[in-house]
């Protein structure tokens, strides 16, 4: 038990760290980019995201239901080394091919070609980030909690570092931001890689032993991961498609959807609590999945996570118009309307994570796939019939359906395929009461006597 204490206080000094310079950034960015350059940079982070899924093909989430098939140091380093081979030889190519077609990359992106140099530190970002994100997976498995949660933050450490200093000098812009987002990643995959590579050279295997590349054990993972990358790709449409479907659909394009990004980046807070049960329990979960108690140990997981998720969720929630006050630049204090969008969301799709454990311990991807699809769908429905009425808001109440779209679907196939007693009153209570705190509090003029109520109110509530 003290072992899985320390796991979690490591993983969550690490995921609270990263969390907390990404949310230092926002303020800086709000107060150098416009909304329509925050909008670029937001729009290229979604685009990092989905190239860097698809390079990745998979492999991360293949680790999690292939790295303990074989519990011999012999498989996990052939397992190891087959991996790096593959994800170097194709991130090179993806890369190259980026470079190539940045200038349609840009107007696909962004609408506008001035921007296509900015997808030459990209491709080298993509590439980098590969390594990282594979190496950090293989810590990850491996339970190397201590050295994931260091590494992890050392990217977001580098960027942040080299953004107050040209931002203390009034000289941050955003291509400058792109060039430190390259430095960070080449260090961070760099020390990740080497990290990996000192621990295998610890396994007591002679040199003939030694299988540098097993096609055997690449094929059974790409065929599991291949199968996921769409759903990892419907994932994304859910988490995206909203801030690239306002920069078509929205009469006010780009501005609208800085405004939108920058709240529903404060909305992700909650993605803290995703984030650290992703990380600590379901390696654990997976470790455990043959034995008797897992069912309930699954179901406690999911009661108190949305114990917590409610209540992180309606403090950011409640207290959203403050937060903005402080931290964010005036221009983007309308921000604060949709910050009940990234919350539920994030809230549903912890929820959903849970869930899907059952999925890929009886490796059954096909369902996931299924379910996000269904959702990414609904979601661009959504979309396009709600930006053009409502603007920001519809992209947020669409979110929120996706999300909720996907969790029931794998709720209902969990409980016929694998007889699981979560009980369905308790999420939609909890993502019930979130939106009622959003309508609340969109009453709530901002003012000193309001933030006196909250916090006397959240006081009686504790």
């Amino acid at each position: 038990m003290n072992k899985h204490i320390q796991k979690t206080l490591e993983y969550a000094a690490g995921n609270f760290f990263n969390k907390l310079l990404l949310f230092l950034l926002l303020p800086i960015f709000t107060r150098f980019f416009i909304p329509e350059e925050f909008a670029v940079y937001a729009n290229l982070m979604i685009f990092f995201t989905l190239i860097s899924l698809v390079v990745l093909l998979g492999m991360q989430q293949a680790l999690f239901s292939h790295f303990y098939q074989i519990k011999t140091q012999r498989y996990q380093f052939s397992l190891i080394s087959s991996v790096y081979i593959f994800l170097i030889s194709t991130g090179i190519i993806f890369s190259v091919l980026m470079v190539v077609f940045k200038d349609q990359l840009a107007i696909i992106t962004v609408r506008d070609a001035a921007y296509s140099s900015l997808f030459i530190d990209m491709s080298l970002i993509i590439f980098f980030n590969t390594i990282f994100t594979i190496s950090t997976g293989f810590l990850n498995i491996m339970e190397r909690s201590r050295q994931f949660a260091i590494i992890s933050s050392l990217q977001n450490l580098i960027v942040l570092i080299l953004i107050v200093i040209f931002a203390i000098n009034k000289q941050l812009t955003l291509q400058l931001y792109f060039h430190f987002f390259t430095i960070s990643t080449f260090v961070a995959a760099l020390v990740s890689m080497i990290t990996v590579l000192q621990i295998t050279r610890k396994y007591d295997l002679p040199k003939k032993e030694k299988q540098w590349f097993s096609s055997s054990i690449l094929g059974s993972m790409l065929k599991f991961g291949l199968v996921m990358i769409p759903g990892s790709i419907a994932t994304l449409i859910l988490q995206a498609s909203d801030r690239y479907m306002l920069t078509y659909l929205s009469p006010k394009t780009l501005y609208d959807v800085g405004i939108y990004a920058a709240g529903y980046r404060i909305g992700m807070i909650v993605h803290f609590l995703v984030t650290m049960t992703s990380l600590v329990y379901i390696p654990y979960a997976m470790k455990i999945a043959g034995q008797p108690r897992a069912k309930q140990i699954n179901r406690s997981v999911y009661n108190y996570f949305i114990l917590f998720g409610v209540i992180l969720g309606s403090a950011v929630i409640i207290f959203a118009k403050e937060l903005f006050f402080v931290f964010i630049d005036e221009l983007y204090f309308e921000s604060n309307k949709v910050v009940f969008a990234g919350v539920t969301s994030a809230f549903l799709y912890g929820i959903f994570n849970i869930i899907n454990i059952h999925f890929y311990s009886h490796k059954r991807a096909k369902n996931i796939t299924i379910a996000v699809l269904c959702g990414a769908v609904l979601n661009i429905i959504l979309n396009f019939i709600l930006i053009p009425k409502i603007g920001i808001y519809g992209a947020g109440i669409a979110s929120i359906i996706a999300y909720l779209s996907i969790l029931c679907i794998n709720f209902a196939v969990s409980v016929k395929l694998f007889n699981t007693k979560y009980n369905p009153l308790y999420f939609i209570s909890g993502a019930l009461l979130l939106c009622l705190f959003a309508v609340i509090n969109s009453y709530i003029t901002l003012s000193w006597i309001a933030f006196a109520i909250k916090i006397l109110l959240s006081l009686i509530h504790i």
